[in-house]
């Protein structure tokens, strides 16, 4: 990997699907806004990718192959929640570092935090004293309200809102639409469905839908 030093500068982004287009969209929004962060390209193990190009930008090689590619940082752009945590841990645990991407129309308050490898797309807001976690998604125009708390490697899909003083588990997944309410809670590796409403905690492990969103029994995530 090359070296940095204390500044993001050459970021690789790891696979390159749908959120890998997402991601190479924000960082190449925020390069003609003025960041210093360059995509250089992508690492995919998808067999006849390599040599192939998304929104300009090469798939250079194998993630095998990731160390052999001059860079400071990666970001791993895998829509899987599970899959992105464990493609994540992999990673750092062989030296490399998360870089952020963070849309310029995203609309983030100045005492939120943002963890390491979050993808924040535009029209995303997060408000005062929101904590999101490391790998999170926020998808476009997804909202995060004052004092919530979102997990590690959770996604919050294009238009869903969560309210003030929330908790989303590490690995959940509030899909399109869909609004936690204040004060509520979503357990880890819950699902919440597309336009669901959720008025009462929901546990860990489950998938939930409707409104008000209730546990389907019948559904695993």
């Amino acid at each position: 990997m090359g070296s940095g030093g204390s500044d993001i500068t050459r970021i690789v982004i790891v696979c390159a699907g749908g959120q890998g287009a997402v991601v190479a969209d924000i960082l190449q929004s925020a390069r003609e806004a003025g960041s210093d962060a360059v995509p250089v390209g992508f690492v995919d193990d998808t067999p006849g990718l390599a040599g192939t190009a998304v929104l300009g930008l090469n798939v250079l090689a194998p993630i095998s192959e990731l160390g052999d590619i001059d860079h400071d940082a990666v970001i791993v752009a895998l829509g899987d929640n599970q899959a992105r945590s464990e493609m994540t841990e992999r990673l750092l645990a062989s030296g490399e570092r998360l870089a952020t991407a963070i849309h310029p129309c995203a609309c983030i308050a100045p005492s939120a935090s943002i963890g390491e490898g979050s993808m924040i797309s535009a029209g995303a807001i997060v408000t005062p004293r929101a904590a999101i976690g490391r790998g999170v998604i926020l998808n476009t125009s997804a909202s995060v309200d004052h004092d919530s708390i979102v997990g590690d490697f959770a996604h919050v899909s294009a238009g869903a809102t969560v309210g003030a003083r929330c908790h989303i588990g590490a690995e959940a997944l509030i899909a399109i639409g869909a609004t936690v309410a204040s004060m509520m809670t979503v357990g880890a590796r819950t699902i919440i469905g597309s336009g669901a409403v959720v008025v009462a905690h929901i546990p860990a492990g489950v998938v939930a839908f409707g409104v008000p969103a209730r546990i389907r029994p019948d559904r695993k995530p």
